[in-house]
């Protein structure tokens, strides 16, 4: 995992004297935030990831850098459905990565999806990995939930929770 619980208590997030803060109960987060049926998966993807720069910056103010890794930042919408806020970062760091080699034991050219991938199968893919960043291994309780969600839509809607909950005792 990029950033791990222990991380993340260290840093007094999760757990540890520093914060108190824990983890929401797997079942207050398994169900997500409560997301309009109206909200198209597109949106819930942009907020995801406007979650995940604010959990980046947080943590960089702290003191604790977080990278991103290129795999991830290359399902980053180019053009989302909303500009991206003037705060957010990722969008640089993904333009920085644009034709460069990148890797740690084999160096391949970083790679950005097109529109030609498809913004339902990109949004799922983030679905899937946006809980590594959080050091949630795929066969841990919080994993599994997220393996095991009903759809795209719903393991969206528990990662903006689980993020937004983690942002939330950050800014404390």
């Amino acid at each position: 995992p990029v950033l791990a619980t222990l991380d993340l208590a260290l840093s007094g997030v999760l757990g540890g004297g520093q914060s108190g803060a824990v983890l929401p109960s797997l079942d207050a987060w398994e169900d997500g935030v409560q997301v309009p049926p109206h909200v198209q998966v597109a949106e819930m993807e942009a907020r995801l990831w406007v979650e995940i720069d604010l959990l980046c910056r947080s943590l960089r103010a702290l003191g604790e850098a977080v990278p991103v890794p290129s795999q991830m930042l290359g399902l980053l919408p180019r053009a989302p459905s909303e500009d991206w806020p003037p705060l957010f970062e990722l969008k640089h760091a993904a333009e920085a990565l644009e034709g460069s080699l990148v890797g740690t034991v084999t160096k391949s050219a970083f790679v950005r999806v097109g529109s030609e991938y498809g913004a339902l199968r990109r949004a799922q893919k983030l679905s899937y990995v946006a809980c590594t960043l959080l050091g949630i291994e795929q066969d841990s309780r919080f994993g599994q939930a997220i393996l095991e969600a009903r759809g795209t839509r719903h393991r969206l809607s528990m990662l903006l929770r689980l993020y937004s909950d983690v942002n939330r005792e950050l800014s404390k």
